[in-house]
C-alpha cells in the first residue's frame, strides 16, 4: 500500500514537471521573439501586461537604425531550460531557465560605428541571465505566474539608451545649395553637385543613416547612388560624366544641356530634399595651340613650359613641377638622352584635386614646332596620384620604339574636348644617348 502510494505521488510530479516544462518552452519562445500579442495572454490584468510589454511596444515606434539595434540584441537570445522543482504544497513548479544574450554595452559594442560592426561585436562577447519562472499547477491548465518579472530581466536591454539618432535623418536637415552654380545654371560642365548641410547635433548620435541621391534629366533617370556616409554635418554630393551612361555626355566631353533634378533622401528612402539646375552647352573654339622657339642650350639649361590658364596656377604647385628622369638619361633641365624610354612630366597639385585632365604629345624635328601637324603622337587623360606630401598629374608618354631625336610638346586640357589648353611644356631629345652626352 505504500509503495503503491509512493509511485502514485511520483507519476503525480513526474506529469506536473512536465506539463510545467511545456509551458516555459511556450513562454520562453514567446520572450525570444518579442511576440507581445502571445505574451499579452500570459496576463489576467491588461493593464500589468500593457506596463510589462512597454519596452517592446516602444521599439515598434523608433526608426530604422534604433529598431535594428534592439532587433540585433534580440536576435542574439538564446536560453535553456533546467529541470523543473514541484513544491506539492503549494502546487507549484519553479524552473530556472539561462539566457545567453549579446553583451550590447561591451566597449567594442560602444565603439561600433555601424549596425554590422555592432552586430560583429556583441556575437563575440555574450553574457548569462538567470530567469527564475514559476509555474502554478493548481489548475486545470499549468499557468505562468510572473511573466512581468521574467520579460523584466531578459529584455532590460531595452532600458539602455544606446546614443542612436532618435527620428528622421531629415529632421537634422538645415539647408544646402548647388555647388558652383548660385543661379542653377552649368555651362559647359562635367560635373553638377550639390551640398547639404545638417545640424552639428546629429555628430552626437551614432549609426546615422547614409544618404542616397538620384538625378534624373527631364523625365530620364541619370544616376543613383549608393548609400554616402554623412561623417561631417556638411556632404557634397557630384554627378560627373565618369558616373553616367554614354548618352548622356556630348561630343565635347560635357553633361548634355537640360534640366537637371537631385533628389536627395535617406537610405530608407525618406526624403530630405530635392534641387533643380539646368545646363547648357554652348560653342568653344578651339585654343590655338604653340610653342616657343628655343635653341638646344636653353632647353639643357631651363625648364620649358606656359601656363595659359591662370586658374591653374592656383592648383599648382610650379616650383615642384617639371620633366621627370624615369629612366636617368636627363641631359639637361629638359633635355634627354636618345636612350630615353619614357618622357615624363609632373604636374603637382594639391591635395584636394581629383580632377581628370587630358593631355596629347606632338613631335617636331624643328625647334619653332612648325613641323609637327594636327596629330599629336600619343595622347592620353589621368587624374592625380597623391604622393605623401602633394599630388601629381603624371604625364607620361612611353612609345612602341625608341624616341627619335628631335623636340616634344606636352599640351594639358581642361577637360575630353581638348579645346581649352590649361598648360604646355616642352623638351627636346638629343642624338647621343646620356652617357655619350655626360663624357
Amino acid at each position: 500500500m505504500v509503495l503503491a502510494t509512493i509511485l502514485s505521488v511520483c507519476a503525480c510530479n513526474s506529469k506536473n514537471t512536465d506539463e510545467a516544462k511545456v509551458v516555459c518552452f511556450s513562454f520562453c519562445d514567446a520572450v525570444r521573439a518579442g511576440d507581445t500579442a502571445k505574451l499579452a495572454k500570459y496576463f489576467n490584468d491588461p493593464s500589468m501586461a500593457e506596463a510589462a510589454l512597454s519596452g517592446l511596444n516602444a521599439v515598434q515606434d523608433m526608426n530604422s537604425e534604433q529598431a535594428e539595434y534592439y532587433e540585433v540584441i534580440r536576435n542574439s537570445l538564446i536560453y535553456s531550460v533546467e529541470e523543473p522543482v514541484y513544491n506539492a504544497k503549494d502546487n507549484t513548479a519553479t524552473v530556472v531557465t539561462v539566457w545567453c544574450v549579446g553583451n550590447y554595452n561591451s566597449d567594442a559594442a560602444r565603439a561600433a560605428k555601424n549596425i554590422n560592426d555592432f552586430k560583429d561585436a556583441i556575437a563575440f562577447d555574450p553574457k548569462t541571465l538567470t530567469a527564475s519562472i514559476t509555474v502554478d499547477m493548481s489548475g486545470d491548465l499549468p499557468v505562468v505566474v510572473n511573466p512581468g518579472e521574467v520579460i523584466d530581466i531578459i529584455y532590460d536591454f531595452t532600458s539602455f539608451d544606446p546614443n542612436i539618432m532618435p527620428g528622421l535623418l531629415s529632421d537634422y536637415y538645415t539647408d544646402g545649395d548647388l555647388v558652383l552654380a548660385p543661379k542653377g545654371v552649368y555651362t559647359n560642365t562635367d560635373s553638377i553637385g550639390v551640398r547639404l548641410n545638417f545640424s552639428r547635433e546629429l555628430q552626437n548620435y551614432r549609426f546615422i543613416p547614409g544618404v542616397i541621391y538620384s538625378v534624373v534629366r527631364g523625365k530620364e533617370a541619370v544616376y543613383t547612388s549608393n548609400p554616402v556616409a554623412l561623417e561631417d554635418d556638411s556632404i557634397r554630393l557630384d554627378l560627373t560624366t565618369e558616373m553616367v551612361d554614354p548618352s548622356f555626355v556630348n561630343r565635347d566631353g560635357f553633361l548634355l544641356a537640360g534640366d537637371y533634378t537631385i533628389f536627395v533622401f535617406d537610405e530608407h528612402s525618406n526624403d530630405i530634399a530635392s534641387f533643380e539646375c539646368t545646363v547648357e552647352n554652348k560653342d568653344i573654339e578651339k585654343d590655338e595651340i604653340s610653342f616657343e622657339d628655343y635653341k638646344k642650350d636653353y632647353y639643357l639649361s631651363n625648364l620649358v613650359y606656359e601656363v595659359k590658364d591662370n586658374d591653374i596656377i592656383t592648383h599648382t604647385y610650379v616650383y615642384n613641377t617639371g620633366w621627370w628622369d624615369y629612366d636617368g638619361t636627363s641631359v639637361g633641365k629638359s633635355a634627354f638622352g636618345s636612350n630615353t624610354k619614357t618622357l615624363g612630366f609632373s604636374l603637382a597639385v594639391s591635395k584636394d584635386n581629383d580632377k581628370e585632365i587630358f593631355y596629347e604629345y606632338y613631335y617636331s624635328e624643328e625647334s619653332d614646332f612648325s613641323g609637327m601637324g594636327d596629330k599629336p603622337v600619343f595622347m592620353s587623360s589621368c587624374k592625380p596620384t597623391v604622393y605623401d606630401d602633394q599630388a601629381c598629374y603624371d604625364l607620361d608618354y612611353t612609345p612602341a620604339d625608341s624616341l627619335k631625336p628631335g623636340f616634344y610638346g606636352l599640351v594639358v586640357y581642361s577637360d575630353a574636348s581638348k579645346k581649352h589648353v590649361l598648360f604646355t611644356a616642352a623638351c627636346m631629345v638629343v642624338e647621343e644617348t646620356s652617357g655619350d652626352v655626360s663624357d
